[in-house]
């Protein structure tokens, strides 16, 4: 029987072509798109979750907190694990990292490399994380300086083969390291996914600074394993205790520094806290969010099945009456219909994940992940779609069939459809065009914020400038400088921690007044040469900034208690300090953290960006201090670019040769600043699109079908004088109706939605009016133009014929 049944659901879902394609395109896109959302959530929440020992690992994370101001980091001072290691002797395991992003990997003089994932690390890693090596002892190698750990993939890229036991290379300028294992390369869910693991005795010769203050945070961070059955909870007044021992000269200045434990699960889930420079973390709200437009978008293509099934109830209603009345129960229609739905379901969804296996790697490429085309996953989970796609898509439209009287049915058949389920057929295409709407709104808000960030003043000039990391070393940098300067097209040059938005930020805390040392706010630190206000544009609002003769203040040669340095500050420092005007804050001598330097306040400029617009504009304290010179900042001249460039390139490998030449512009690398958001602007395009698309389809489809049942009266009306406009508006002013209520409903919802989403930024747009109704327009005419495709088609068709249609 069950045979007979699926063979009938064939022959009815191939006798109405039309009506089966529409449903077919719907459930198939909505189907790919709950499978790709799918892939990307399983993938972001099994981050560091295939680790044996898992449950028991955590970080040990710092929240420092300044007056109003609370700082949660995973990144603390490096002498912190030999610390912990030494006072929580009850933990089985401690080790301490250091995560190296952007630095140059030097194979021979003509091969050289960017490397962004170098993870120098202590031995200990191997107790902790399940990390798989090939050739050689991790303990005795990391135990080592300057023996490393390659992955395969690592040394496949770098010689050519696995088999590289014994080779050398350098790391950055000065750092030679001996590849001494091999290592299975790391799953892609982890959120220390590193090219190689360098022994930790390497990092001190590696960094250019002292790494044993406790007042120096980069990126290190230390893990330990708990003892089997304790929780972090029970360590909660050890890590009070010895918070107030590591950071006791810190807490006497007017920060509260103490420690606490993140579990290894949490990390990647919780934007609070860094996840490392290889993968920033996620927020969980973000794949709910993904989660829910992926079911909405799937309700969307089952509300076009439950509207098409219904509507076309009439031309079945007859076939409803034969069975019954030669015997078919209730519950065998009822599996007639949902036979119909599964059948409808499993077409859709081998066509779903046929699709989702060709966009996967497209995806993967744009969104920077590795999820894998997992079959039985895959399998196990499109089937569950499928089944509830059946009884979401097949239920109501079954049972409302099943129920139709066969003397009813038999004797007339023209209210069946009509009443209460005609009413339901509007609610669904009301819900349809909701949906739609409030992805569309969200598409134009995302776009207006983008635009933000592309076009806001930020403070300073980004036009035709680039910038070069520089080599960590002295060696030839002031004749690079003077080489610089001659090139033709480069109107001005800068040495700096980085450009005024850049991601070569660090934040000390700074006293006021010196001689109250509990009196502490936090300043963002820039490092810059008295080239910089001409290179990038910043304005001066009082005083002046740093001369030549202050550079030679505070000199290597000079001894360090000997320098004199001066500070600029900004107008936002000025406006924390109480002060109404820039000028008032000159003279002042305040104090910062960067080495205790007490300095005199010299000049203010005008408040520009440091970070991105999510942040507003913090104090900013500005010294030049050569030893932080990360980044050289060019002013260019616009025309010629090419050639400046090239020749700008030939100079740089002229006196770096063992470095990597990466030159990039500012306007580009502030765009990256606002990466995630761009994905998100184009996954909601696609989303919101593909919703649109869906409900054209049911739109068209129901068009169509109301057509067809109305072909004599507008045979009659056309007969009686009515013109081709008169019958196109008749048709289409009901759907009209629909589209605008849907607008209605969908705009409060939206503007909530996306408020909530602008909450993020301390910079953002004002969400108005015109976006709605830019938006209802849109859908009004995309929704006129669906159905009057089909009402044009029906007016001009000839009266004679359509009065001849039963």
């Amino acid at each position: 029987m069950l045979t007979n049944y699926l063979k009938i659901a064939w022959r009815n879902l191939t006798k109405y072509p039309t009506t089966t394609g529409i449903n077919l395109i719907g459930l198939t896109l909505g189907l790919t798109t709950c499978l790709l959302i799918g892939l990307f959530i399983h993938y972001e929440w099994h981050f560091d979750r295939f680790h044996p020992l898992g449950t028991r690992i955590y970080r040990v994370n710092e929240i420092t907190k300044t007056g109003n101001e609370t700082e949660k980091s995973g990144i603390v001072p490096y002498p912190l694990g030999a610390a912990i290691r030494t006072d929580f002797r009850d933990w089985p395991v401690v080790a301490s990292i250091h995560a190296e992003e952007n630095t140059s990997v030097v194979l021979s003089p003509d091969k050289i490399v960017s490397e962004d994932r170098v993870l120098f690390a202590e031995p200990q890693v191997f107790d902790l994380f399940a990390l798989t090596m090939r050739v050689g002892n991790p303990h005795t190698i990391l135990d080592q300086p300057n023996q490393v750990i390659l992955t395969e993939s690592t040394a496949r890229n770098f010689f050519g083969t696995t088999a590289a036991i014994g080779k050398t290379f350098k790391l950055g300028q000065t750092t030679m390291l001996r590849v001494a294992g091999i290592m299975a390369d790391m799953p892609a869910q982890t959120h220390l996914n590193a090219s190689m693991i360098v022994s930790y005795k390497t990092l001190k010769s590696y960094m250019s600074w002292d790494i044993t203050q406790w007042g120096l945070r980069s990126a290190g961070s230390v893990y330990a394993l708990l003892p089997e059955g304790r929780q972090p909870e029970q360590y909660a007044s050890r890590l009070a205790t010895a918070s107030k021992k590591y950071f006791a000269d810190e807490n006497k200045t007017g920060s509260q520094r103490h420690l606490v434990l993140q579990s290894l699960e949490d990390i990647h889930l919780n934007p609070d806290f860094e996840g490392t420079v290889y993968v920033p973390p996620i927020a969980p709200t973000y794949l709910w969010v993904f989660g829910i437009i992926g079911v909405f978008v799937l309700l969307i293509a089952c509300v076009n099945f439950v509207n098409m099934a219904t509507a076309r109830a009439t031309t079945r209603a007859k076939e409803v009456g034969v069975r019954k009345a030669i015997g078919a129960t209730f519950n065998q229609l009822v599996g007639q219909f949902l036979g119909e739905a599964f059948w409808l379901s499993m077409l859709s969804a081998g066509l779903a994940i046929f699709l989702a296996y060709l966009i996967l790697p497209s995806l993967n490429s744009y969104l920077q992940k590795q999820m894998a085309f997992d079959g039985p996953m895959i399998a196990g989970f499109i089937l569950t779609l499928a089944f509830l796609t059946t009884l979401s898509a097949g239920t109501y439209p079954a049972f409302f069939m099943a129920r139709l009287k066969p003397v009813k049915v038999l004797k007339s058949r023209a209210e069946v459809g009509r009443g209460s389920q005609r009413w339901i057929r509007q609610g669904l295409v009301v819900f349809q065009f909701s949906v739609s709407i409030i992805l569309a709104v969200g598409v134009l808000v995302i776009y207006q914020q983008m635009k933000l960030f592309r076009e806001k003043d930020l403070g300073f000039s980004r036009d035709a400038v680039v910038t070069i990391p520089l080599p960590d070393t002295d060696k030839n940098t002031a004749a690079f400088r003077h080489s610089l300067r001659e090139i033709p097209g480069v109107e001005q040059l800068s040495f700096a921690i980085g450009a005024p938005t850049s991601r070569n930020n660090f934040t000390t805390g700074m006293h006021p007044d010196p001689a109250n040392p509990t009196q502490r706010i936090n300043v963002n630190v820039k490092v810059v040469d008295a080239n910089y206000l001409q290179t990038y544009g910043v304005k001066l609002a009082a005083g002046r900034f740093f001369t030549d003769a202050d550079t030679l203040g505070f000199s290597k040669k000079i001894p360090f208690e000997q320098r004199r340095y001066v500070f600029v500050a900004n107008e936002a420092l000025a406006k924390s300090l109480g002060y109404a005007s820039p000028e008032k804050l000159l003279g002042r001598r305040v104090k910062i953290g960067l080495n205790d330097i007490t300095a005199e306040i010299v000049g203010v400029t005008r408040d520009f960006h440091a970070s991105s617009l999510r942040e507003t504009i913090q104090p900013v304290i500005m010294l030049n201090f050569p030893d932080y010179y990360f980044t050289a900042g060019l002013k260019l001249q616009p025309t010629n670019l090419p050639t400046t460039l090239a020749a700008i390139e030939r100079v740089y490998k002229q006196y770096f040769p063992n470095s990597l030449f990466e030159a990039e512009f500012l306007d580009q690398s502030l765009q990256k600043l606002y990466e995630e958001e761009s994905r998100q602007f184009t996954l909601l395009r696609v989303f919101a699109g593909l919703a649109l698309i869906i409900c054209c389809l049911g739109l068209w489809g129901l068009a169509t079908f109301t057509i067809e049942r109305r072909t004599k009266e507008i045979g009659i009306r056309k007969v009686l004088g009515a013109s081709t406009a008169n019958v196109v508006t008749l048709l289409s002013k009901d759907f009209l109706k629909l589209v605008l209520i849907a607008l209605v409903v969908a705009s409060p919802l939206a503007w909530y939605a996306m408020n909530q989403w602008l909450e993020d930024f301390a910079y953002k747009i004002n969400i108005e009016w015109w976006m709605f109704a830019l938006t209802g327009v849109l859908a009004v005419a995309i929704a006129l133009l669906t159905v009057s495709f089909q009402s044009v088609k029906a007016a001009l068709m000839n009266p004679v014929k359509s009065l001849k249609t039963e």
